[in-house]
């Protein structure tokens, strides 16, 4: 297999007065002509479009549900005021309304005060879906917000706490965040703190979704299983560990409802679901192709057009939680480093990862080309546990959840840690049990397997959700919280010169990769396949999956 380029991102960090959409560039991916452009063909309408995922959502309450697919089929309920263009590589970053009539700028008056005050005017005649069918309005953002900020499992309510009263109101001494105003009906106003650079690309997060209130009133905490908002579909169906079915929301105005209805398939495993897609049962796989099918399906003459492939801004890492024993000890985080064979992870995912040896993948700015931090040394990890008071090594479980690849990471880092002493006896969940439990104190799990996959086109994403305000359900799954990492994010926030912000990113990476709260493996070039009947799919830069935008070719 030829070795493909990482993508390649130009760093956002223009001065707050120019301050209108994120810049990036990514490298040419290898996936067939027919994905090379959502409007490739013209689209077709009708038909039941069937996508399969080798796990379900934890939940669809936008205020705390974040990983991948929770967020790609929440994207079908919810909107923001913001998102990204509709398209592949660099444009794919770029900024754009969502519910927002515009992108707040100083140009057109909707960033003021020098970057402290933003201003969002909402579209007019945008309704919810029924049964509540009523215009939204700027305060059901604020109310939206506001409960997200309230929500006790909600892990990413520290990108909004410089917004003015935000951290005040989440600790019970106000009883709404001042900085929030609403204008009028369709005008909101949200002030900082200090300027943030990055503040922006906050509200393109499903965590600002508008849910109207008389809707979570009715359903309480079983909304996440009952999401409604003003998207193009409703969920009218749930089955536990089954299978989600959205349909069309018949008070949506907007383009791209072409498919009747979404049909999300969780109980087959991704070998099984690539059996399904070729005998023209599924449409699209959630999940990347099986490694162990990967090379054989890229070479298929009649299947290997289907495959389609783009380098992802993501890194599959190992978590070393600071609070278990014996992972408080430094000197114990940096032997697993040395210890795990990060390379032969790579080989078995089969052409579909490339090496991260840092805390930023290739693509974020910060990331360093050629930089190394640790490597493969299982003779040194020996030396390291020895001086960390554990010559025989000790015992530990290793936590991950079943879905492939997973499962066969796990066992090559339990082969690894064996090897320098560590006996490491792995627990396996299924995977919305582990993403619920996997950042709670109570678990008590002191090493496993994660991911992170780019909310948005900026450093700061990397940081600030993984390596700072450790707090239960957070995604800082170490725990992890230095003071020298603190006060250069907090710096790093009104840092207008983009050189000198890249330098603090850059620091923050030395820190963090000397106290050694992760072990990088890998970042993934993702890889999927549609079925012979799938139109306008592409890979979306930031969002992966915009399945509001593919269709039937036979309206069937």
């Amino acid at each position: 297999m030829k070795a493909r380029r990482s993508v390649i991102v130009v760093a956002l960090l223009l001065a707050l007065a120019a301050l209108v959409v994120g810049v990036a560039a990514c490298g040419s991916s290898s996936s067939s002509s027919s994905s090379s452009s959502p409007a490739s063909t013209t689209p077709v309408k009708g038909g039941t479009f069937t996508v399969t995922f080798q796990g379900e959502p934890t939940g669809l309450d936008p205020a705390i549900a974040w990983e991948v697919e929770s967020n790609c089929i929440e994207r079908l309920t919810y909107q923001q005021l913001l998102t990204y263009a509709s398209t592949t590589g660099e444009p794919g970053t770029k900024l754009v309304g969502d519910l927002a009539a515009e992108v707040p700028s100083a140009a057109n008056g909707g960033i003021t005060q020098g970057g402290k005050v933003y201003t969002f005017h909402i579209k007019p005649g945008i309704k919810f879906a029924p049964p509540v069918s009523r215009d939204v309005t700027a305060q059901d953002f604020k109310y939206s917000i506001e409960r997200m900020l309230k929500s006790p499992l909600a892990p990413a309510t520290y990108f909004y706490t410089g917004i003015t009263g935000a951290q005040a109101f989440i600790d019970g001494k106000a009883k709404d965040v001042a900085g929030i105003k609403v204008i009028d009906p369709s005008t909101l106003q949200v002030t900082l703190d200090k300027p943030d650079v990055s503040f922006l690309y906050t509200f393109t997060l499903t965590f600002t979704s508008a849910i109207p209130k008389e809707w979570v009133a009715k359903w309480g905490k079983r909304v996440d299983r009952h999401p409604l908002g003003t998207g193009p579909y409703i969920i009218q169906k749930w089955t536990a560990g089954q299978e989600i079915v959205a349909v069309k929301n018949p008070n949506w105005t907007g383009p791209n409802q072409y498919v009747d209805e979404f049909h999300f398939e969780f109980s087959s495993n991704p070998g099984t679901a690539l059996l399904k897609l070729e005998r023209g049962q599924v449409d699209l796989l959630g999940d990347s192709i099986p490694p162990a099918d990967y090379i054989r399906t890229k070479a298929d003459p009649t299947w290997g057009k289907y495959v389609v492939s783009a380098p992802q801004i993501n890194s599959y890492y190992v978590y070393l939680n600071h609070l278990e024993k014996p992972f408080d000890s430094q000197q114990v985080r940096q032997a697993i480093n040395y210890a795990i064979n990060t390379q032969k992870i790579q080989k078995l995912l089969a052409g579909q990862a490339v090496a991260a040896n840092q805390v930023y993948p290739d693509g974020m700015p910060g990331f360093e080309a050629g930089k190394t931090f640790y490597s493969y040394d299982p003779a040194k990890a020996k030396q390291m546990l020895a001086a960390a008071g554990f010559p025989d090594g000790f015992s530990t479980t290793f936590y991950t959840h079943n879905v492939d690849p997973f499962p066969k990471i796990a066992q090559s880092i339990q082969n690894d840690l064996a090897a320098v002493g560590i006996k490491a006896s792995i627990k396996q969940y299924d995977r919305a049990t582990y993403w619920n439990m996997v950042g709670l104190k109570a678990s008590h799990f002191g090493i496993g397997l994660t991911d992170w996959i780019m909310d948005y086109p900026d450093p700061s994403d990397w940081i600030g959700p993984l390596y700072t305000n450790p707090s239960e359900g957070s995604a800082n799954l170490a725990w992890y919280d230095n003071p020298q990492v603190n006060q250069l994010y907090e710096a790093s926030k009104s840092e207008l010169d983009p050189v000198k912000r890249i330098d603090m990113y850059k620091q923050m990476q030395d820190i963090i990769m000397n106290d050694a709260p992760l072990v990088p493996l890998y970042q993934t070039v993702q890889t999927t396949m549609k079925g012979k009947d799938t139109g306008g799919f592409y890979i979306q830069p930031v969002w992966i999956f915009v399945f509001q935008e593919y269709w039937k070719t036979n309206g069937q």
